[in-house]
C-alpha cells in the first residue's frame, strides 16, 4: 500500500496524463533496480545468514556488497538519467518528453538503492527483525508526512520531496548498522563516493554528446560508447577496489565455466 500510495494520491488529485508521466519515469529506471536488488537479496542474505555469529564478516560482506552493486549501479543509473531524452524519444516517441525530469529524479533516487538493500539485509542477518520494524515504521511516517506536505504543491515538489524522503531513508536504514556492525552511514558514503563521483562525472560527459545535435540513434550509440570507456578507463586510473574485485569474480566464473565444459567433454 505505502509503495503505491503517491501514484493513488497523484490521481486523485492530478490529471491522468501527470499520473502516467510520473509512472513512466518511475518504470524505466525501476526495471534495472528491481533485477540487481533481486540478485543481491538472493545471493546477500543467505551468506550474512551463515556469518551472523561474527560481526566483523557481516560488516565486511555488507561493505563489499554496498561497493559493488553500488559499483554496477551508479554508472547504468547515471548513463540513464544523462540519456534520458533519447531514451524516451526512442521507447515512448516525443509525446512521452515530460516523463524525462521524472526519470532523472528515480535515477538519482535508484544510484543509492544498494545501501538501502544492503543495510536491511544486514539486519536481517543479525536477527534483528524488531529493529527493521521500528526503522520500516519510522521511514513510512515521515515518508507520509512528507507526501502529505508536497501533495497539493505541484508534480515537481512531489518528486523533489521524494528525493529528500529517499535520503532520509538511506540514514535511517544504516543507523541501526552504527552500532551492529560498526559500520555508520557517512563510512558507507565514503565507501561508495569513488564510484559514485566516476559515474556522475561520466554522466555529464555523455550528456554533453545530446548537443551535437545529431541523429538520436547515432547520439545513444555515443554516449554509450563514450559511457563504458569513460567509467572503465576511470576505474583503472583511480584504482577503485570494486573494479578490481568484480575483474576478480569475473575471472572465476570463467574459469569454473571452462573446467566444467572440460570435464564434460572428458566424460
Amino acid at each position: 500500500m505505502y509503495g503505491n500510495i503517491r501514484q493513488f494520491a497523484i490521481g486523485k488529485i492530478y490529471s491522468a496524463s501527470d499520473l502516467a508521466f510520473y509512472n513512466r519515469g518511475k518504470s524505466i529506471p525501476n526495471v534495472i533496480v528491481r533485477n540487481v536488488n533481486t540478485s543481491i537479496d538472493s545471493v546477500l542474505f543467505p551468506v550474512m545468514s551463515s556469518k551472523q555469529d561474527s560481526r566483523s564478516e557481516v560488516k565486511k560482506i555488507t561493505r563489499k556488497a554496498i561497493m559493488l552493486s553500488n559499483y554496477v549501479m551508479a554508472p547504468l543509473m547515471m548513463g540513464m538519467a544523462s540519456m534520458a531524452d533519447a531514451i524516451v524519444k526512442i521507447l515512448l516517441t516525443e509525446k512521452w518528453m515530460p516523463c524525462v525530469l521524472y526519470l532523472r529524479i528515480f535515477c538519482v533516487i535508484y544510484m543509492f538503492q544498494p545501501i538501502h538493500t544492503s543495510n536491511t539485509n544486514a539486519i536481517k542477518s543479525m536477527g534483528r527483525g524488531d529493529l527493521l520494524f521500528k526503522v520500516e515504521v519510522i521511514k513510512k511516517t515521515v515518508g507520509l508526512i512528507m507526501l502529505a506536505l508536497s501533495i497539493n504543491c505541484g508534480m515537481k515538489a512531489i518528486i523533489y520531496c521524494y528525493l529528500v524522503n529517499n535520503i532520509f531513508d538511506q540514514i535511517v536504514n544504516s543507523w541501526p548498522n552504527r552500532r551492529l556492525l560498526n559500520y555508520k552511514y557517512l563510512e558507507q558514503m565514503k565507501d561508495i563516493f569513488p564510484a559514485s563521483a566516476l559515474a556522475v562525472t561520466m554522466g555529464v560527459c555523455v550528456y554533453c554528446i545530446s548537443f551535437l545535435n545529431l541523429n538520436v540513434y547515432v547520439t545513444v550509440l555515443l554516449q554509450i560508447v563514450a559511457g563504458v570507456s569513460i567509467y572503465c578507463i576511470g576505474s583503472i586510473v583511480l584504482k577503485l577496489e570494486a573494479y578490481y574485485q568484480l575483474l576478480d569474480m569475473g575471472k572465476g566464473y570463467f574459469k569454473k565455466a571452462g573446467k566444467e565444459k572440460r570435464d564434460v567433454h572428458h566424460y
